[in-house]
């Protein structure tokens, strides 16, 4: 929890903080020069990300040269490899990864016509087939694909047709519209039970998410005020020991279906929920969804931690430097201070995992019940560090970020 108007005591400093990224960049180095996977959130597309904002911030020109090598190594691994379609380490997370740099004046667009093309139509009918048949996961199935449509400058004629598809497999009754979970909930319970995921990873909150960034280039849908007065339905009535908002999974009448509790992180819980009613509220010009918003970020402040936030290690996934990330994010809209102390409290809390000595720079990462290595986004050090530069770098908007639909 967060003293909400005086600055936490700060253990480590600016400088501490240039150590990690120091110790990160040279673990990835590494990394990135084996036989590693070329995936976007998992693997070595995505610490391109890393060395472009590292650059950004350090202005060494060995950290930009390493964004040019991982760019042709994963146009190679598009070439030769057999990869899945998917946004997390699939195909069109690496050419969503490949656009934001281009746009963004890291890399160029010569000469990438061609590997546009190619995968533009693949991934188009991928996206098409999921989505008709209900696998709109954002990480894993055909949702995600929509985001590498939304980097491109020009509108594709396949986010039309997702917006058409994604209206016609809707649920609908008098709570409002929301879209079925099929992985996970029909593993928890009948089959034929509806069951409605509130993760921004795989849930509800991701299509509100893709369908706000359609509005806001031009591509309006009826269905995203009725998706979110059910999203807001959701919310808890306040119970002893209960100290999330909302839940993880709700049924057709929205009781909860593993229990009230949710985790702080970005997967899931208040701060997914809160940043998809903030982003809604900007991209709809909507005051009072950013209203909504700023009262769960200010409560998360004032009762969620480490224990009923079931926050064990520092990933961005679901972890301290994924929660210093939104916090800061939300600062940038919503101006108020006592984000940005919450931002740097999950920071200091992040150094203070960095206890392995067989972690990489120091962390590990807590998956199946055990502590392992990651060097990914999502669930690694590249992600840890891309949270620490943002800290550092006030200056560069960390839009990185959007391939997690935190902007």
């Amino acid at each position: 929890m967060v003293e909400l108007n005086k600055a936490p005591p700060l253990l480590f400093t600016d400088m501490d903080y240039k150590k990690v990224l120091q110790e990160i960049s040279v673990a990835l180095d590494y990394y990135t020069e084996q036989e590693n996977p070329p995936g976007l959130l998992g693997g070595y597309a995505g610490c391109a990300l890393f060395y472009a904002y590292y650059y950004n911030l350090t202005g060494k020109k060995k950290h930009l040269k390493k964004v040019h090598t991982l760019l042709l190594k994963s146009i190679q691994a598009l070439s030769e490899e057999e990869l899945v379609p998917s946004h997390c380490n699939g195909i069109s997370g690496i050419v969503w990864c490949i656009q934001h740099l281009i746009n963004a004046e890291f890399a160029s667009a010569d000469g990438m016509e061609d590997v546009f093309g190619e995968v533009d139509t693949l991934l188009g009918q991928v996206m098409e087939q999921e989505i008709k048949e209900n696998r709109y996961d954002f990480l894993h199935e055909g949702l995600g694909i929509a985001l590498y449509f939304l980097e491109k400058e020009q509108p594709s004629p396949y986010l039309n047709t997702l917006v058409k598809q994604l209206e016609a497999v809707a649920y609908r009754d008098e709570r409002g519209v929301r879209w079925r979970d099929f992985v996970f909930g029909t593993r928890l319970g009948d089959p034929e039970e509806p069951a409605f995921n509130l993760g921004l990873a795989h849930g509800t909150p991701s299509i509100i998410s893709v369908l706000g960034i359609l509005h806001q280039k031009g591509i309006k849908s009826p269905l995203m005020k009725e998706s979110i007065d059910w999203l807001l339905s959701t919310r808890n009535e306040p119970e002893e020991g209960i100290t999330s908002l909302y839940p993880v999974l709700v049924n057709e009448k929205n009781e909860a279906m593993t229990g009230k509790q949710s985790r702080l992180g970005w997967c899931y819980g208040d701060l997914s929920i809160a940043m998809t009613l903030l982003n809604t509220g900007n991209w709809l010009e909507n005051d009072q969804y950013k209203e909504e918003a700023h009262k769960i970020f200010t409560y998360t402040l004032q009762h969620r931690n480490n224990n009923n936030g079931s926050v064990s290690d520092a990933c961005l996934c679901h972890g301290s430097a994924g929660i210093a990330h939104i916090y800061r994010r939300a600062y940038l809209t919503l101006k108020d201070p006592r984000l940005l102390l919450g931002a740097e409290h999950w920071l200091q809390q992040t150094l203070q995992m960095k206890t392995w000595k067989d972690g990489l720079a120091g962390f590990k990462f807590y998956a199946d019940g055990k502590y392992e290595n990651s060097y990914g986004i999502l669930e690694g050090i590249s992600g840890i560090g891309l949270s620490l530069i943002a800290a550092l770098d006030p200056a560069t908007t960390p839009a990185w970020d959007r391939c997690l639909l935190l902007s």
